[in-house]
Order: structure tokens, then C-alpha cells, then sequence
């Protein structure tokens, strides 16, 4: 079966690497997992090892039929593009992404508030759990009034055929948020704001939204890269009255 890059389409080749991400996953004989983009399915084999039931997501019809003829009643499997389909009830979400759909597909994932393990290209996964440095920020932030974030395991790309220009990170998603906010929208809004002029000092955009002045002293002459999630809830949550 022709593989295309273009279409994301990287299949994870070291069936040692799926077995480790089901074991991320802490799969229960009682859990529903969902998994995105299943390719061939080596993934999807462990999964279905361990869980009571596996539902996949699947656009490229080649691999829907593939998978039936694989796996048959063990698995369900949805023909679609998991970004517009309406996601099924699961326990637990296990992933190797489609890299082109990081972002979206990662916030879909995370509002459910379930455990997540998925897989990503090296430096967006650095960009998720990053606190400081050029890699932090919107969505480092914004990940975590969501979910607690780690990266468990580098993946060389030596794993996957055809081989991708670069390497993969695993990054396991704790269903607890690690920073609480009342409205992820607002939250959302604000956070962009502040990393719109991400090299200048907050003064000015803080000004705008009317901050206490005890903030503004605090916090005004950092940039937005040198203020940490837990510090941007609370500016958030005195504006708010939260």
C-alpha cells in the first residue's frame, strides 16, 4: 500500500513503541479507547490486546478496509476526518496524530477531560510542556487550564516508514487540569492577547484590560515568555472576580 507524506502518513514500524504507549495508557479490560489516524493498525493491535472495546477514526478509505479485513468485529472503526466527526464516548484517548492536525485535534482530545497519550513531532510536544524559553508559550499555557502534560519517551524517526525529517515524542495527558480557570474562552482570549507582542514588556497590554495596580507592579515589566501558567490563571482570575 502506497504511503503518502503529504497525507501525514508515517506508519510506526517498532511494535515495541506501541506497547509502551498502551502501557502509558494504564488500560483497564474495562476501558473504551479511541485512537486517531490508525494506519495499519500496529497501534491498534496492542489496544485491542488490552481494552474492552477500540474505536478508530480513519480518513483514508485504503486503511478503513484494511483495518475491517484486519480486525474485524475487534474493532470499530469510523471512515471520517476526526476533526469534523463527532467523537464517540471513550475512556481513554491513545494516538500517533497525523502532525499536520496537532493543534486542533489536541484541544478537541482535552476538552473530554480523559487521559490522553499521544504521539507528536519532538518539537510541538516541546512546545506543550515547555515554562520557559522560546518554545513557551500560547499553547504551552492553554494546554495545561486543560490537562498536566509530560513528554515520556523520545521516538527516533528511524521507528517509522517512510521515515519523517523529523523525530516524535510521546506525551502523556493527566485528565487533571494542571491550572483552573472558570471560562476556557475568555482564558483563551486573554492568553493570546499576552503573547501577541511577545517580545515586549506586559505594561501596556495589561494597562488595557484594566489590572489592579498590584499586578501591573508585579508584572508589567516582565515579558510574556517569563510569566508562568500558574501566574497567568491568577492575573486572569483577579480581572475575572473568579
Amino acid at each position: 500500500m502506497r504511503l503518502y507524506k503529504s497525507r501525514d502518513q508515517y506508519i510506526l514500524k517498532n511494535k515495541k513503541i506501541a506497547e509502551k504507549m498502551v502501557e502509558y495508557a494504564e488500560i483497564s479490560d474495562s476501558d473504551c479507547i479511541l485512537e486517531v489516524g490508525c494506519g495499519t493498525g500496529v497501534l491498534t493491535e496492542y489496544l485491542i490486546r488490552k481494552a474492552k472495546k477500540v474505536i478508530g477514526i480513519e480518513i483514508d478509505k485504503r486503511f478503513v478496509e484494511y483495518l475491517s479485513k484486519k480486525f474485524g468485529e475487534k474493532l470499530e472503526i469510523i471512515h471520517g476526518d476526526a476533526l469534523k466527526v463527532e467523537f464517540p464516548f471513550f475512556d481513554k484517548f491513545v494516538s500517533n496524530i497525523p502532525y499536520s492536525i496537532s493543534t486542533p485535534i489536541t484541544f478537541k482530545v482535552l476538552q473530554y477531560r480523559k487521559k490522553a497519550v499521544i504521539m507528536y513531532q519532538k518539537e510541538f510536544a516541546e512546545r506543550i510542556v515547555a515554562t520557559k524559553g522560546k518554545k513557551y508559550g500560547k499553547l504551552s499555557v492553554m494546554v495545561r487550564a486543560y490537562a498536566t502534560p509530560k513528554i515520556v519517551q523520545i521516538v527516533s524517526r528511524k521507528n517509522f516508514s517512510p521515515q519523517p525529517d523529523v523525530d516524535s515524542a510521546i506525551v502523556v495527558f493527566d485528565s487533571e487540569p494542571e491550572i483552573c480557570v472558570k471560562d476556557l474562552n475568555l482564558f483563551r482570549n486573554f492568553i493570546t492577547k499576552c503573547f501577541s507582542m511577545r517580545r515586549k514588556k506586559l505594561a501596556k497590554i495589561l494597562k488595557l484590560m484594566n489590572v489592579p495596580e498590584n499586578i501591573l507592579k508585579k508584572y508589567g515589566d516582565k515579558r510574556a515568555e517569563e510569566i508562568t501558567p500558574e501566574e497567568y490563571a491568577k492575573i486572569f482570575n483577579v480581572l475575572y472576580g473568579q
